[in-house]
C-alpha cells in the first residue's frame, strides 16, 4: 500500500469521529457542515464525501434529519445527533485518545531503543 493510499484510508476512518463531533456541537445543515470540514486541511473534504456518511450515520440511528423549507431557494436537511450517536461519539472520542496515546508513547520509545 503506497503512501497516498494510506492517507486516504486513515482520512477515511477519521471522517465518522468528525462529523458526529461537529454535530455534538450542534444542529448542522449539510452544506454548512461540508464547509466546516473543509477549514480542517488534512481531511481534504470534498462535499460528495460527507452526505453519503450522514445517510448511513442515520441509517445507524446515529443521526437524524429534518427538511425544511428555506427562503434562499430548494428545502435544506438539517441533521442533528441523536444520544445513541452521543453515546458513540464519546466512546469514539475515548478510543481514539487511547490510539493517540498509544502511537505518540510508541514513536517516543520504540522497540529495542532505536530511533
Amino acid at each position: 500500500m503506497g503512501l497516498s493510499n494510506w492517507k486516504t484510508q486513515l482520512r477515511k476512518g477519521l471522517l465518522d469521529l468528525c462529523v458526529l463531533n461537529f454535530l455534538a456541537s450542534g444542529e448542522y445543515y449539510g452544506y454548512d457542515l461540508v464547509q466546516e470540514l473543509k477549514k480542517i486541511p488534512a481531511l481534504s473534504i470534498r462535499e460528495g464525501t460527507v452526505y453519503p456518511i450522514l445517510a448511513r450515520l442515520e441509517e445507524d440511528g446515529l443521526v437524524i434529519s429534518e427538511v425544511r423549507p428555506s427562503d434562499a431557494g430548494p428545502p435544506r436537511k438539517y441533521f442533528n445527533i441523536t444520544s445513541e450517536g452521543r453515546r458513540a461519539v464519546q466512546e469514539m472520542n475515548e478510543h481514539w485518545e487511547r490510539i493517540e496515546r498509544a502511537v505518540k508513547s510508541f514513536r517516543a520509545n520504540p522497540p529495542g531503543g532505536k530511533r
